[in-house]
């Protein structure tokens, strides 16, 4: 027998002793037979078989953590197994060498494996390893707080499980996907996903998973301030806790059940769970994140119940453990409560003492905000607008972030508190110069609403006088962003100049110029000196409408003015110092920009201190009228104190308006031109020529969404018919009185624009 041959049977061997040994998780054992034999084989090992043996001593020294010499013997097999072109065991090989990577901090480098890994499965024609590998990246993703890419990944994982049929997986993968939704705050995501998971976990008699999707839901539920939701969802988890021998599973449970007792001010009952999780988590492991993340809660327990000294103390612990996991989202947590105990326990703040609590919620709050861990964020928030170490301006500008987020989220009850916050702080901060905020009546200027949504943003707006904080506002196109930009300056700068420009309909060669002015002799062309519209609005309100249509090199530009508040000109060398408010719109995803590489982050974080979001005209259909007799008068089509038709209402509210409010606008301008050829009081005939009902919305649109217009429009209608009256509607419905003020009430709608007459 040659001498290869021999070491190929040595190879063998060992490779089936070292399997057996790491199935009964012997990895001492394993780790001796490899260095055993491997030296025995020597430096004349070669092929495949050579290869398997290094990827198993390899995974043997990981489970060890020791990882210097598992990576180095993960790079040998890898070295052995691309000589001898087995691609199947090369693929396995590179996962490992991931999870390697990945635990060593090696981030970067551990990505790469678990692509190339997918790459030749997915060569190969190997499904089931393609999804494992998925699995592996979207974890990874996951850990380095890139939750978005996480989601992308696991949701192509998921493709191919059902292609495959194997429901576990999925069901394991819906659980995923639903805790992904979680830590985004997309909180009717997550509960869609957990509920499916705990369907198929039920049909596959999984009780482990069953188990952990409860109580994944039970958090989504916490995190909605729905304690009585939460309660049950918990509760079949500790039933389900009696049957499954998880010990790791029963402390998440703890830890759950002792934030839901806290957040219901249950303090003795909170601090008993969180007790008895600690000495549970300390049993199994003292020093990992399950310890540390019972040492968070019980410091924000004791937070809570004042003792300051206590929560430090706790934070403290809890911060050298989540430190050396690198663990961002609970390490911005403990920022928070740091901050909070440090202003607790001093009787009287010093400059020095306020300056640290200052930085430790600045860090919290940008901590969590790249982590993109929304909830977490709102609460460091709320935090830091309570806090008296800030000015009262910059405490609104927190509960504005907090409160928008509350709001996106439908989570009412923290939204609520919030605006309470922010009504009584907003009473105590006058106008920087001592002047009363402005209450306009001009039609013209003013932004006409009859929603909830849009009536709170305005009672937030006069607020912000005379404050130079930027101002980012979001919507669909036409939906009145630059309306409402100008309804702001009225109220916050009325005598100064208003300035505004479309980032996306001048080109990109001059847009600069445009904004920053220029020199004479810049470029060729400019013979004259020009001031640019940034240096125009000094004194004023600038709009920079489509911003995230800006070029980077160009929002680099403006992060810079923004934070000197000086402007030069191309080919300038002298600095213009400049006093603006500025107010961006979009109608596009900035967060997915930033993501993408797309939009600046550290712009983005300037511009999104106080976002405002308006919602489409289809979600505020009592807008509708309002708005119709708003355009029909200014057109000439209404006589002073006339209406418009109830029958042309009613055209109006059936369609869903694409185009907003600047369509409806669109098409009233319309009716003026083609009224001249019709009798008084027909145009709703002519109004009939030019809507068609537009199914398109409804055809992408979620069951949640079609049910709530469904409702929206029978209840408008309704009321029309009763003449805002509730009680007539309620009967013209078939309902009781008390269904249609809930409904109101949820939908956010005011009988006040049901009154035509």
């Amino acid at each position: 027998m040659k001498r290869h041959d021999v070491d190929d049977v040595f190879c063998v061997s060992a490779a089936a002793h070292m399997r057996a040994l790491l199935a009964r998780r012997d990895f001492v054992g394993a780790v001796q037979c490899y260095e055993t034999q491997w030296s025995q084989i020597g430096t004349n090992a070669c092929g495949a078989q050579a290869g398997d043996i290094l990827h198993l001593a390899a995974r043997a020294y990981a489970s060890l953590t020791n990882y210097p010499a598992a990576l180095k013997a993960a790079r040998a097999a890898q070295t052995y197994l691309a000589r001898a072109g087995d691609s199947s065991a090369l693929a396995e090989l590179f996962l490992t060498l991931g999870g390697i990577l990945r635990d060593k901090g090696e981030l970067a480098e551990a990505q790469k494996a678990y692509r190339d890994a997918e790459s030749i499965f997915r060569r190969n024609d190997c499904p089931e390893g393609q999804s494992r590998a998925l699995n592996h990246l979207a974890g990874l993703h996951f850990r380095r707080a890139d939750y978005r890419n996480a989601l992308s990944v696991l949701m192509d994982a998921v493709e191919i499980a059902k292609r495959l049929d194997d429901r576990r997986k999925l069901a394991f993968m819906m659980g995923n996907i639903g805790r992904l939704h979680t830590f985004m705050g997309d909180f009717a995501e997550a509960e869609k996903h957990l509920k499916v998971n705990i369907q198929m976990s039920l049909e596959l008699g999984d009780e482990l998973e069953t188990l952990r999707a409860h109580l994944s839901l039970g958090y989504v539920f916490l995190q909605r301030a729905e304690y009585d939701r939460a309660e049950q969802e918990f509760a079949r988890a500790g039933a389900l806790l009696a049957t499954v021998n998880s010990p790791r599973d029963e402390v998440i449970y703890m830890t759950y059940l002792g934030e839901l007792r806290y957040r219901t001010a249950e303090y003795d009952d909170s601090g008993r769970v969180l007790r008895r999780a600690l000495e549970r988590a300390e049993g199994i492991a003292s020093d990992t994140t399950l310890t540390g993340r019972v040492l968070r809660h019980l410091a924000e327990l004791a937070i809570r119940t004042g003792d300051f000294r206590q929560a430090a103390r706790l934070a403290a612990r809890a911060t050298a453990i989540m430190e050396r996991a690198d663990e961002k989202v609970e390490l911005g947590a403990l920022k928070k409560i740091a901050a909070q105990a440090g202003v607790g326990v001093a009787e009287s703040l010093d400059a020095r003492q306020a300056t640290l609590a200052r930085g430790l919620f600045q860090q919290a709050i940008a901590i969590l905000d790249e982590s993109g861990v929304r909830w977490e964020k709102a609460e460091a928030l709320v935090a830091a607008g309570l806090s008296m170490v800030f000015e009262d301006r910059k405490r609104l500008t927190y509960l504005f972030r907090a409160e928008e987020f509350y709001a996106r989220s439908r989570i009412k009850a923290k939204q609520d508190e919030v605006s309470r916050l922010i009504d009584s702080l907003g009473k105590q901060v006058p106008a920087s110069n001592g002047a009363p905020v402005r209450v306009v009546a001009d039609p013209d200027v003013d932004y006409l609403t009859r929603c909830a949504a849009l009536e709170r943003i305005k009672q937030q707006l006069p607020l912000l006088n005379r404050s130079d904080l930027p101002v980012l506002i979001t919507g669909e196109t036409g939906v009145g962003k630059d309306r409402l930009a100008k309804y702001y300056h009225s109220l916050v700068r009325p005598d100064g100049p208003y300035v505004a420009i479309n980032c996306a309909s001048v080109p990109e060669t001059l847009l600069e110029s445009e904004l920053f002015g220029y020199q004479k002799g810049a470029f060729t062309g400019a013979d004259h000196n020009k001031k640019g519209l940034l240096e125009a609005a000094n004194g004023g309100v600038c709009l920079l409408d489509e911003i995230g249509d800006m070029p980077l090199m160009l929002q680099a530009k403006l992060l810079g003015v923004l934070e000197s508040r000086r402007v030069t000109p191309l080919g300038g060398t002298k600095h213009t110092e400049i006093d603006i408010i500025l107010v961006a719109a979009t109608n596009r995803d900035l967060e997915l920009m930033v993501e993408q590489g797309a939009f600046r982050r550290d712009l983005y974080y300037r511009l999104s201190g106080i976002t405002f979001h308006l919602p489409p005209l289809r979600q505020r259909r009592e807008d509708i009228p309002l708005l119709l007799e708003h355009f029909m008068a200014r057109r000439g089509l209404l006589k002073p104190g006339d209406k418009p038709s109830p029958e042309l209402v009613h055209q109006f509210l059936a369609y869903d308006w694409p185009g907003n409010v600047r369509e409806l606008s669109n098409v009233v301008s319309r009716l003026e031109v083609m009224s001249r050829s019709v009798a008084e009081g027909q145009l709703h005939e002519v109004a009939r020529s030019i809507l068609a009902p537009d199914h398109s919305a409804e055809a992408t649109a979620g069951l949640f969404e079609r049910v709530e217009k469904f409702e929206r429009e029978l209840i408008t209608e309704a009321l029309l018919a009763a003449g805002g009256n509730k009680s007539e509607a309620a009967r013209i419905l078939g309902v009781h009185e008390a269904t249609v003020r809930t409904k109101l009430k949820r939908y956010g709608m005011s009988t006040e624009a049901t009154r035509l007459s």
